[in-house]
């Protein structure tokens, strides 16, 4: 495996530094069951639902920052987000212009035309999308789209989480759709069992990438 960086970042409602943050279980993990030369390291934040915006655009130079000193650093950038994380990762592609090598979204609250815009643009090469069409945040926000429209400092949620198939389908070279209906905003991350499932679906995928990447854009 290529000389690998996993750079996780959390969502909103996240007390930055617990121990028990899906963030510092995976950078654990991925020390202990990954191959030497794969590292990870995480970008944590608090903010609640209403005031993400306000500072996300200062959380994402940070976190372009840190990559980019990884990527002259000679390590290939995967970056793993959740929710409101997601969104950050979009914002450093496409308005930092950091490129990176995947993303792993799960239960991404971000819009599908970023993403859209990183694919056509060349500023990733694989996107994995691991969301849920009953994903009782995602359809929460998408229901209540409309606040953004009266406090525009609130920002609006993306639902990119509930059509990550649909997605799939327009980019089918550089998306890939691992979708659980079953699942809830957070359950991918649920310590146990299905936490370690999901290191192994993303450490397998991850591989795969590397093994059959998709075509230079």
């Amino acid at each position: 495996m290529k000389r690998t960086l996993f750079f996780c970042i959390n969502g909103i409602l996240t007390k930055p530094g617990g121990s028990r943050n899906w963030t510092s279980r995976m950078n654990s993990w991925v020390n202990r069951h990954m191959p030497d030369g794969v590292v990870s390291d995480r970008y944590e934040y608090a903010c609640d639902i209403f005031f993400r915006n306000i500072n996300q655009r200062r959380r994402a130079d940070e976190i372009a920052a840190e990559v980019s000193r990884y990527r002259r650093a000679g390590y290939r950038i995967v970056m793993v987000g959740h929710s409101n994380g997601c969104a950050l990762v979009g914002e450093v592609l496409n308005a930092c212009g950091q490129e990176i090598d995947a993303a792993h979204l799960f239960a991404p609250a971000a819009e599908d035309e970023v993403f859209a815009d990183c694919i056509r643009e060349g500023l990733v090469r694989r996107i994995h999308i691991y969301g849920s069409k009953n994903d009782r945040a995602l359809n929460w926000a998408k229901r209540l789209g409309g606040i953004a429209k009266l406090f525009p400092w609130t920002g609006q949620y993306g639902t990119l989480g509930l059509r990550g198939q649909e997605f799939a389908g327009f980019f089918p070279e550089s998306v890939k759709d691992h979708s659980n209906d079953s699942f809830d905003h957070g359950t991918w991350f649920n310590a146990g069992a299905v936490f370690n499932s999901t290191m192994e679906l993303l450490k397998k995928n991850d591989m795969e990438d590397q093994i059959h990447p998709p075509p230079a854009p």
